[in-house]
């Protein structure tokens, strides 16, 4: 399924385990080597059930997330442009989820916190529900880069 061919320029639609999803390839900067991106597609997005279920359905064509985040973009009228939790892999490949956000403690938040925990990021449910944004490493990624803490 996931060994075609793909014009980085045409998403292909997937649906597995009753989620609706697209994929695509793309170069992030043309010296960098080429990554995909999933993300949820259709009438469902926004639905943190179907968000993670899509978590569920996608997460063993992924390395080991190393980052996550969510960055709200907000225009020039004050409007939310984006506002996805996106993870990160080792590899560079991103996966987008549009039910899943923060910054209140609504379903959003709820799921947010959900996917994180299943990614390994032990994250509690206070910081998603307090933060307006965030970008998060990985637990064993801040080993890396850190060392243990004390």
């Amino acid at each position: 399924m996931f060994n075609q061919n793909l014009d980085s320029n045409r998403p292909l639609i997937y649906k597995k385990n009753e989620v609706t999803y697209q994929k695509y390839h793309l170069y992030k900067k043309p010296y960098e080597r080429e990554v995909f991106v999933i993300k949820d597609y259709g009438d469902d997005r926004g639905d943190p059930h179907k968000s993670i279920a899509l978590f569920e359905a996608v997460k063993d064509h992924f390395d080991r997330f190393k980052i996550a985040k969510i960055v709200k973009e907000i225009n020039k009228d004050n409007i939310l442009l984006d506002s996805d939790l996106i993870l990160i892999d080792k590899r560079g490949n991103e996966l987008h989820l549009s039910g899943c956000s923060c910054g209140f403690a609504g379903t959003g938040s709820h799921g947010t916190v959900e996917v994180l925990n299943k990614a390994g990021f032990e994250i509690d449910r206070r910081f998603v529900f307090c933060s307006k944004g965030f970008t998060l490493f990985h637990p064993n990624e801040e080993k890396e880069l850190y060392g243990e803490r004390l």
